[in-house]
């Protein structure tokens, strides 16, 4: 090869090198941006998440303290042999909590899930998997009561009040279980942020 004919190549291959290494550092660089924005997404949906959960944690607490002072309404009054009257449950005979996970919903349909941790994953799937337990028990127990009400009518369901406080003791159960979750979750998630 000729003097110039090699210095062309060398500088095509030269000016090559560089084109290449301009693409791969721009690539290098638009998946580092990338990283980045969606690391500060699941930063934002955990954050929106543990909101979520602690608003949750508030609603089924305030459930539990209702559904306690109704129990031991309810064993005052058998204690006493007085009878309990519908009045006696100013929130309904079971006052659930309305529990939402319209943040995790979000984040799973945003792709957000994808960017946290595999266990921060897992613990708060089992935190919301334990929020659908509760809300299918407080759906099935009220049906039971509403089927009552309607064939037999609301003193029907006072007037049997041992049965009436084997589903609130159940739902207290249910929710104390809940509560310890959401606290449990809370406290791991906090110190991974």
């Amino acid at each position: 090869m000729s003097q110039p004919t090699r210095q062309m190549v060398s500088s095509a291959l030269f000016e090559a090198f560089f084109v290449v290494l301009g693409v791969l550092l721009a690539l290098g660089a638009n998946e580092w941006r990338q990283t980045r924005v969606d690391r500060a997404h699941a930063r934002n949906a955990l954050s929106a998440i543990t909101e979520e959960l602690r608003a949750n944690r508030d609603a089924v607490q305030a459930s539990r303290e209702y559904h306690e002072g109704r129990l031991g309404a309810i064993y005052g009054a058998l204690g006493s042999g007085t009878p309990l009257k519908p009045a006696d449950f100013p929130r309904g005979f079971v006052g659930p909590a309305q529990v939402f996970q319209t943040a995790w919903d979000a984040a799973s349909e945003t792709g957000a899930l994808a960017d946290l941790d595999y266990a921060t994953l897992l613990t708060l799937s089992r935190v919301y998997e334990s929020q659908d337990r509760y809300e299918m028990q407080a759906r099935t127990v009220g049906q039971v009561i509403y089927t009552q009400i309607f064939h037999e009518g609301t003193d029907s369901v006072v007037a049997k009040g041992e049965n009436l406080a084997a589903i609130i003791g159940t739902f207290l159960y249910r929710e104390t279980q809940l509560i310890a979750h959401y606290d449990d979750v809370l406290a791991g998630v906090d110190t991974e942020s």
